[in-house]
This record gives C-alpha cells, sequence and structure tokens, in this order.
C-alpha cells in the first residue's frame, strides 16, 4: 500500500511548512497587487486586463524562485518571445489546430535558444491563437498591453516579496551574503569539492535533458549532503568533544605588544576577547593587527608590525579587535560549525554557554584534524 501511495503521489521538493506557507501567502499578495495595479492603469484600455497564465508564473516565482525557470529573463523572455511567436502563428496561419500547434511548439524552440524557457509562455502563445475576437484585433500591440505590463508589475512585486523573505534571493545568482569573498571559486558549497564548474556543466549537458536546478544549488545541495554523510559518519559529534578548554583571552584593555607577545608565546594566532564576566566581547586575529597599520608606508609584515608597536603609545585590544563576533554553543553538531567556518569565512570560533560567558574554542584546524587526521596540517 504503502509502495502504491508512493507511485501516485510522489515526493516533491523537500521544503519546510515554513516556506510552503511563505510561499503561498507569497502569491497571495503578488496577484492581489498585479492586479490591483494593473488594473489602475490598464483597466478598460485592453481585454484582457490579467493574463490566466501569470498565476501559472506566480506558482514559479513565489514557490520556486531559486528555479532557472522563474529567474527574471526567463520570466519576462518567455513570455515575450512566446506572444510574438503565438501572433505571429495566429495572424499567418488559417488553420487554428495548425496554428495552436505551432505556436506553442515554436515557443518552446525558440525560449530554448534565447536561454528563457518558462512554462507559461505557452499558455501566452496558446492564448494568442485560441482567444477572442478582442485578442486577435490586437495583434502585436498584444505584446505591451497586457503581456509586457502584466510582467513588469508581476516581475517587480516578485522582487520585493522574495527579497523580504529571509533566506532567499531573487534573482538567483545574487550573491549569498558573505560567502563570495571567503570562497571566490566555489561560493556556495559548504566544503571543498573535488570538481570544479566545468564539470558541473558538462555532465549537465551529458544527461541531454532539462534539469530544473541551477549549478549553484546543486553544488551547495552536493556539499551539505557531503557534511550530513561526515556527521553520520562521526556519530553526531558536537564541538563540545574537540574544543579546547583551556582558553587563551585577553581584555579589550590589553595594550596590543602584550597581545602580540602572548600569541607568539602560545604559538596562536587568534584570541578571544572577554569583559570582566567572562563574556565574550570580541576576537582579534592575526589580520586585526595588520588591518591597523597603515599599508602604504610598509612594504612587508616584519615593517608593519614594526611600525605598530614603534609608537610610543601602542593602541589597545579595543581599536583592533572584531566585533561582533561569531560564536557557537557547545552542543553544537561539527557539520553545522563547518558550515559556520565555510560561510563567514573565519578561522576561530569561540564555543560559549547560553549566557555568553566562553568555555572554549574551536579552529578551523580542530575540525580538519577531525575529518582529515594527520593530513590536516597539510591542507591549512
Amino acid at each position: 500500500m504503502k509502495s502504491l501511495l508512493s507511485r501516485v503521489f510522489p515526493q516533491q521538493a523537500a521544503v519546510t511548512h515554513r516556506e510552503r506557507l511563505l510561499s503561498g501567502l507569497g502569491g497571495i499578495f503578488a496577484i492581489f497587487l498585479t492586479t490591483l495595479i494593473a488594473h489602475h492603469y490598464i483597466g478598460g484600455v485592453t481585454p484582457p486586463l490579467m493574463l490566466a497564465s501569470m498565476g501559472a508564473s506566480t506558482v514559479l516565482l513565489l514557490g520556486a524562485p531559486h528555479s532557472p525557470l522563474s529567474q527574471p529573463w526567463a520570466f519576462a523572455g518567455g513570455h515575450l518571445v512566446s506572444a510574438f511567436v503565438g501572433i505571429t502563428c495566429a495572424t499567418t496561419i488559417p488553420n487554428l489546430y495548425l496554428a495552436a500547434g505551432l505556436s506553442v511548439g515554436l515557443s518552446i524552440s525558440a525560449m530554448y535558444y534565447l536561454r528563457c524557457l518558462h512554462p507559461p509562455g505557452g499558455a501566452t502563445a496558446l492564448l494568442t491563437v485560441i482567444g477572442d475576437q478582442k485578442i486577435h484585433a490586437l495583434g502585436f500591440h498584444f505584446m505591451l498591453l497586457p503581456v509586457l505590463t502584466n510582467v513588469a508589475i508581476l516581475l517587480a512585486v516578485a522582487l520585493i516579496i522574495n527579497n523580504l523573505i529571509p533566506g532567499r534571493r531573487y534573482p538567483a545568482n545574487l550573491t549569498l551574503h558573505g560567502k563570495a569573498d571567503a570562497h571566490p571559486g566555489n561560493s556556495l558549497s559548504p566544503v571543498k569539492l573535488s570538481f570544479d564548474r566545468e564539470d558541473l556543466l558538462a555532465a549537465m549537458r551529458e544527461m541531454d535533458g532539462y534539469i530544473d536546478i541551477s549549478g549553484e544549488d546543486l553544488t551547495r545541495i552536493y556539499g551539505l549532503a557531503t557534511l550530513h554523510a561526515h556527521q553520520r559518519g562521526f556519530g553526531g559529534m558536537r564541538l563540545g568533544d574537540i574544543m579546547t578548554r583551556e582558553v587563551v583571552t585577553a581584555t579589550a584593555d590589553t595594550d596590543i605588544r602584550s597581545l602580540w607577545a602572548l600569541m607568539n608565546k602560545h604559538g596562536i594566532r587568534g584570541v578571544p576577547i572577554t569583559d570582566q564576566d567572562g563574556k565574550v566581547a570580541g576576537m582579534v586575529t592575526i589580520v586585526d593587527f595588520l588591518n591597523a597599520v597603515d599599508w602604504r608606508i610598509c612594504e612587508s609584515i616584519v615593517q608593519r608590525m614594526k611600525h605598530l608597536f614603534s609608537r610610543k603609545s601602542p593602541p589597545t585590544v579595543k581599536r583592533i579587535m572584531s566585533t561582533p563576533v561569531i560564536s557557537a554553543r557547545v552542543d553544537m553538531p561539527l557539520t553545522d560549525a563547518f558550515l559556520i567556518f565555510s560561510e563567514h569565512g573565519i578561522n576561530h570560533l569561540p564555543v560559549t554557554e547560553a549566557d555568553g560567558r566562553l568555555i572554549g574554542i574551536v579552529t578551523r584546524l580542530d575540525l580538519l584534524s577531525t575529518f582529515y587526521g594527520d593530513r590536516a596540517n597539510q591542507m591549512a
């Protein structure tokens, strides 16, 4: 029985209830606003006020905003190209059935070649052929009113709504915050992959069929799947299992000479800065030292450090420390920590109690050592 149900009702995209509800609410607002604005600007000017195919487009734009089929050029180009093809067929081919078939079939090929495949475009093309006399009378003006007007309004609404919903990015090729700079060659994957973009594109071409997912999202899915596989293999290890508990710390009032000497003494590259209650207030790494120096008058790292320390009153840690600090709880799974390191481009992760008090620290090398053992030093 279960097998029969799985065939009749196959599993669709694995999304959360939150995402499903937000997509539905987004669709309500998108169609409401588009209809309202269209009625205000083109109501009574031309029929129809709103194309039914815009409802199908809304499903894609709000329900699957990261799909290649939903991107702005696919949406706008798909409708406009299909409208042009449909109108051409309707005005040059007297046989209704042939014109209807050609309008949709040629639209599919045209959208493929112009890289704007958008399924609702087929409905727009068909409407120009089987629509009533008022639509036929518009001819190519149909592309302007209502097609282009509907497209412009719905696209503007989709851009606003999708970018107001946390976790979404629209258009999909917008850079995920904080990732591109840290990993320019592979910005969306939380792990280093054994293949590059060209390998991925070659594999997708070899499958010789349309795959409704972008290469960037496919890369991220692969990376996340790899992390989950690691999590199973390590039996759900937590940060508390690998963190260093005796943490070298400093305060905001510590002068930078003393902090530099402390880092050299312990052979570390970063120090958490704590307040009087032991809570993490900042973080200082070697990069923070370098950023505090005027690079224009220095030619080497040694000169930069000498210049920084040569001042009569060297600045305190408070001046150079980074805030706010990205930290984690002791019970965080290692795979989640891996994502934090990858997405924020950091090398040190303070581990805190619920009240913010520091109890340990995990470095990128600690994580690599857990996954790769002695090979970690070669990879760091």
